[in-house]
């Protein structure tokens, strides 16, 4: 004991437990960053019988904390990071089967398109026929009625396939019908119905809309509960073999019973990862009656509980991609029936409303903003709110005199450094938005800035994986985050204060959970564009395996 007592002194350790118990499991001749500006880099870590840290040093430090019935881990000098905290994923949509019926790959051309569709009408035996992955400037370039072409495949049954975004739906004329679309005069909040030259709908629908027609297309049914309870399972298997131990997911459809579905879950102890849900705010919804209902819903868990109920996401406009980013100049080409500047799925109004209502309840915001109006008109927002872990996510455009107001609010900038940030993709969005093109994605000057700036995936529009996040935050020229150390503690330590967790998790430091990744390289070693190659080994939740690799 004396031997314990003393080693407290010459090693960062939680000795209340180092005093009352041994080590459960010790890791050792590993190279772990732990994100502990106070001790940068250890060698070991020994975990107690709750999974928590004990101590973080050298092997012979940590052996310390052991006993006879310890368990060792050799980790033969692979490196050790806390685990990843995706701070923006869409884990129960990308694994549901919900609208899985017919998917198509973006970079294929329309003709396949339609041949993969027409076999999908054949053998899909759903009320609708639902698909995903069409690419909308290759479908519009073509000159064709895309209602009309699907019409010709299922001329009787409604058919909606989900763009590559998921920001705009294909649809036939029968879809259309049902979704109340074929004889309305106006666009819906936070949606565009595109027409042809004679003012039908042409079969294309942009934002908000697709997500009215997916409203009558889901109903609520047992089928689906199982369904997206299915999803959520499904989910976790895929955010342990990536290493995630913490996700915040992004756009829970509480009408359509996605928050069962995690619920269930939770309550079978069925979570691999510390998750945060963000209630879905409709914007086609009555604001009184929204937000009573949305107040009733949260949940701040208890404190040993997987499950939080404690964030609500708005979204204040569309993509650039689709011209809906709410931007502050027009735009210099947009689609034929959109605000030149894009459109607002909640106007300021609304938006401020929600903010001061919903954080006096105690929810933090997720708010998606692309266009620099639409981050202006939400830091407004926020300036108005009762304090919180607030974010906004995408911020794709940022006018320069709203930088500093990310600081001044406490307000976290969540990134999603996909590959088509890259100064190679950058220049196909330079049609619609001019030169702003090379602004987008501003994360260097932020950070700069001294804001909170998270990494994150949004999966599955992005691939899940936190490696290949890393690898393109570093590989933006000017735009990068300056090191790899910030990037990982964009994805660790900054994400669990995102969360309300970084007391608890994050970094790798006595009397925190054992959240921790084993990755079979040290990606500190590697050139930049080899980071995402690295493999995740073996993944653990407060001490407990989630994943471990058949190489490990």
């Amino acid at each position: 004991m004396q031997r314990l007592v003393l080693s407290c002194f010459t090693l960062v350790a939680f000795c209340a437990f180092a005093e009352e118990q041994a080590a459960s499991l010790v890791l050792h001749n590993a190279r772990i960053h732990t994100v502990n500006d106070e001790q940068p880099w250890a060698q070991a870590l020994a975990i107690d019988g709750d999974g928590r840290i004990m101590a973080v040093g050298s092997d012979a430090e940590v052996e310390e904390y052991a006993d006879e019935r310890t368990e060792f881990v050799d980790l033969k000098g692979r490196l050790v990071l806390p685990g990843f905290q995706d701070t923006h994923a869409h884990v129960l949509d990308a694994s549901s089967e919900a609208q899985a019926d017919c998917p198509l790959q973006a970079d294929e051309s329309l003709k396949q398109w339609l041949d993969t569709i027409g076999e999908c009408s054949d053998s899909a035996s759903g009320e609708w026929l639902l698909g995903s992955g069409f690419a909308l400037h290759t479908l519009l370039q073509s000159g064709q009625s895309p209602r009309a072409l699907l019409d010709q495949i299922a001329p009787d049954r409604p058919v909606a396939i989900m763009e590559e975004t998921s920001h705009a739906y294909w649809l036939n004329s029968e879809a259309l019908r049902l979704a109340g679309f074929e004889q309305a005069q106006d666009d819906p909040e936070g949606g565009v119905i595109l027409r042809d030259a004679q003012g039908r709908p042409s079969g294309v629908v942009l934002d908000n809309a697709g997500d009215l027609v997916m409203d009558k297309a889901l109903p609520p049914s047992k089928a689906l509960q199982e369904t997206y309870y299915q999803a959520v399972l499904a989910g976790q298997e895929e955010l342990a073999r990536n290493g995630i131990t913490s996700v915040a997911d992004a756009r829970v459809f509480w009408r359509r019973g996605h928050l069962q579905a995690w619920k269930r879950a939770a309550d079978a102890d069925q979570l691999l990862a510390r998750t945060s849900l963000g209630l879905w705010a409709y914007p086609q919804l009555e604001d009184d009656d929204q937000l009573e209902a949305l107040a009733d819903l949260y949940d701040a868990g208890r404190e040993d509980s997987l499950l939080r109920v404690n964030q609500i996401k708005l979204y204040v406009d569309g993509i650039v991609h689709n011209t809906t980013a709410r931007l502050r100049e027009p735009y210099q080409s947009s689609l034929p029936g959109v605000d030149p500047r894009g459109l607002y799925y909640f106007t300021p109004a609304r938006l401020q409303r929600y903010a001061r209502e919903l954080t006096a309840v105690g929810f933090d915001l997720h708010i998606h903003t692309i266009g620099d109006q639409a981050v202006r008109d939400a830091l407004d927002a926020i300036e108005q709110a009762d304090k919180g872990r607030h974010r906004l996510t995408h911020v794709e455009l940022v006018d320069r005199a709203d930088i500093a107001r990310f600081r001044q609010f406490g307000v976290i900038a969540d990134f999603q450094p996909s590959p088509y940030f890259t100064p190679s993709f950058l220049k196909d969005n330079q049609p619609l938005i001019g030169q702003r093109t090379y602004r987008m994605l501003p994360m260097r000057e932020l950070y700069d800035s001294g804001a909170h700036v998270t990494l994150s995936s949004d999966w599955d529009v992005n691939p899940l994986s936190p490696l290949g996040i890393l690898q393109n935050a570093l590989s933006l020229g000017p735009r990068s985050l300056p090191s790899l150390e910030a990037a990982v503690r964009a994805y660790t330590l900054d994400a669990a204060y995102t969360l309300r967790q970084e007391q608890d998790t994050g970094s790798l430091e006595p009397g925190k959970q054992a959240d921790l990744v084993v990755l079979d390289r040290d990606i500190f070693k590697l050139p930049v564009n080899q980071i995402s190659q690295a493999k995740v080994l073996w993944t653990l939740l407060g001490g407990e395996e989630t994943y471990r690799g058949s190489s490990f």
